[in-house]
């Protein structure tokens, strides 16, 4: 008997070492994707990252917490990666049971539920079953944080994404209305920035049904969508450029208090040249998880043209076009840097974690073609989900698109509403 028992500890011993040295072969990057893959129960203590909690985190979208709830408000603005950032916060808000703005009534036949001309506090909203509404991701105008607050909870965390006005035009040229409109009609990108003020007027600056993609859309001043992307959300009205800012006083006063205000208001920005950086100091000054900020690219425009490709006249055109974008991006640009600057903390690290969580829930979720893609940071539209991955709902959330999140979410409050 003692001498089985001898054995069976020398036996023991053995397969120990032998663990140990397949440990040490493949070097601690590799471990965690060797224990996940072989469901090696591992001592926490032996490996340091936490990347294997943080997969599992993700796909326990479902088990809330709820601890450190707090309530979001997005300032949306067309292809600044907003689409991904929704998709962060509304995976965020069901995996807590939060509340969400969403309008009473969409018409079917506008591009974005929200009218451009209506805020917040002007739409009829889902009454929230609670007191007040958590997270507004929803294309809507910015209208200050006074009149919003009262919509949202006082402390309300306003954040924002910017993008350079230059790549910003050529992939909303691609991929908005406007640039249908003005192919159609024989005017390409080349002639259109030569002259845009005579086009925009000719095509684009009027009230009218209109078939875009075989769908019939309320086109009204979509010379707005041609000229201020960003701008436009934050109530600024259309057709102010540089000349007019430079020849008259009172709008270089108005345009200077507009971005002291935003830069008040806004806690933090997001500059899409810097979206992984951007993505890691916000998970850090909002004390996410990393599971919370998992992200694809959702929604990416497919460019006609590069900014490489441009000529400076033609880079000038566009700033001179939308010269008050150029402003914002100039001043939340700074914002950002100053933010970056005063961090105590590794932001490469911190990028290498989501960057890493990013691709293994890749690979777990998508077809091997869709990982492919990602991982090469091509532009998506849309995100084929494996055959596993397909019958996950948090895979499912994760490559969820905006509008169908939407109609997701208003169901959601309007069941609320009916057993409040």
């Amino acid at each position: 008997m003692l001498l089985r028992i001898k054995i069976g500890l020398i036996t023991i011993t053995i397969l120990f070492v032998i663990v140990l040295i397949i440990i040490g072969s493949i070097g601690t990057n590799d471990l965690q994707e060797f224990v996940f893959k072989n469901n090696i129960p591992v001592p926490r203590n032996l490996i340091k990252s936490d990347k294997i909690s943080e997969f599992q985190s993700f796909l326990q979208c479902e088990n809330s917490t709820r601890k450190n709830i707090q309530n979001f408000y997005l300032i949306k603005s067309y292809k600044a990666a907003s689409s991904t950032l929704s998709n962060v916060l509304y995976r965020y808000g069901l995996k807590h049971d939060l509340s969400f703005v969403e309008p009473y009534a969409i018409q079917t036949n506008q591009i974005f539920p929200f009218s451009h001309l209506d805020t917040v506090s002007e739409w009829p909203l889902i009454p929230s079953c609670g007191i007040t509404y958590n997270l507004s991701t929803i294309h809507s105008r910015y209208e200050g944080k006074e009149l919003l607050e009262r919509t949202m909870p006082k402390g309300t965390r306003i954040f924002a994404s910017v993008r350079n006005p230059v790549s910003q035009f050529l992939s909303s040229f691609s991929y908005l209305p406007f640039g249908q409109i003005l192919k159609k009609n024989g005017i390409d990108f080349d002639r259109f920035i030569e002259n845009p003020l005579k086009y925009s007027r000719e095509y684009l600056d009027f009230p009218k049904e209109m078939k875009v993609l075989d769908k019939p859309l309320i086109l009204a001043h979509w010379n707005m969508q041609s000229q201020v992307f960003g701008l436009y959300d934050y109530k600024i009205p259309p057709g102010i450029g540089r000349s007019e800012i430079l020849q008259n006083v009172s709008y270089k006063e108005e345009i200077e208090k507009f971005l002291d205000r935003v830069d008040r208001e806004v806690e933090f920005v997001f500059i899409t040249e810097y979206f992984m950086e951007s993505m890691a100091i916000f998970r850090n000054m909002f004390q996410l998880d990393y599971s919370d900020v998992a992200h694809f690219p959702i929604n990416s425009a497919i460019q006609d043209n590069s900014k490489d490709k441009l000529s400076e006249k033609q880079q000038d055109l566009i700033i001179e076009w939308s010269y008050i974008d150029w402003l914002l991006y100039e001043k939340m640009l700074v914002k950002f840097e100053i933010i970056k600057s005063s961090l105590k903390y590794d932001l490469s690290y911190e990028v290498a974690n989501i960057e890493k969580l990013n691709s293994r829930i890749a690979e777990f979720c998508l077809t091997p073609e869709m990982y492919r893609i990602v991982q090469e940071l091509c532009k998506v539209k849309w995100i084929e989900l494996s055959k596993k991955g397909s019958k996950n709902v948090c895979c499912q959330r994760i490559a969820e698109r905006e509008g169908s999140f939407n109609h997701i979410l208003r169901k959601i409050m309007k069941d609320k509403l009916a057993n409040c």
